[in-house]
């Protein structure tokens, strides 16, 4: 019960951002991600899980990332109930999932979006547990994407829950198992 109050509450603060200040967050997120990746140059030429964002959702500029680091961007595609990642030929469309035509790859590293996070990188997703389903047999670096007042003190972890290695917002880049803000 305490998650889905979680997610409720924050679904609710997100969904009253107006437009113009999701893209503001936006632009602001994708300057920490080139800082973040700049600071980590072996993530560059690799395949990125991404995520295509959901309404309200914030998430990088991806031409705007793509202009200034080279990178490979997969998206979620849904195979026979599980999640896979896939490159799209051309330009990324769909919601959750993307469309076809794409090409299967697995990915390097991810970028995870979410609804919440807290400092020891613990996530609260959407509560249909795609990624923690993914993630848990692959040892991969893991980038939580989330607006600043998504972080909060105490996600609830259970044993199925993925954790972050990094966490990504407008504001900052944190490193889970250095506790530490750059």
């Amino acid at each position: 019960m305490v998650k889905e109050k979680i997610r409720s509450e924050l679904l609710k603060k997100i969904s009253l951002l107006p437009h113009d200040e999701i893209q503001s967050l936006s632009i602001n997120l994708t300057n920490q991600l080139v800082k973040f990746i700049s600071s980590l140059p072996e993530l560059s030429d690799q395949i990125v899980g991404a995520y295509l964002p959901l309404k309200f959702e914030i998430a990088p500029v991806y031409q705007e990332l793509l202009q200034e680091i080279p990178l490979n961007l997969s998206y979620p595609v849904l195979i026979e109930g599980q999640m896979g990642f896939g490159i799209p030929n051309g330009m990324p469309r769909g919601g959750t999932w993307l469309d076809q035509p794409y090409h299967l790859v697995e990915p390097n590293w991810f970028l995870v979006p979410g609804v919440a996070f807290d400092f020891r990188g613990v996530r609260l997703g959407r509560g249909k547990g795609y990624f923690d389903r993914y993630f848990e047999n692959r040892d991969v670096l893991k980038v939580g994407i989330a607006w600043s007042q998504q972080i909060i003190e105490h996600v609830p972890f259970e044993q199925h829950d993925c954790q972050m290695d990094f966490i990504i917002t407008e504001e900052f880049c944190w490193d889970v198992s250095q506790q530490l803000k750059f």
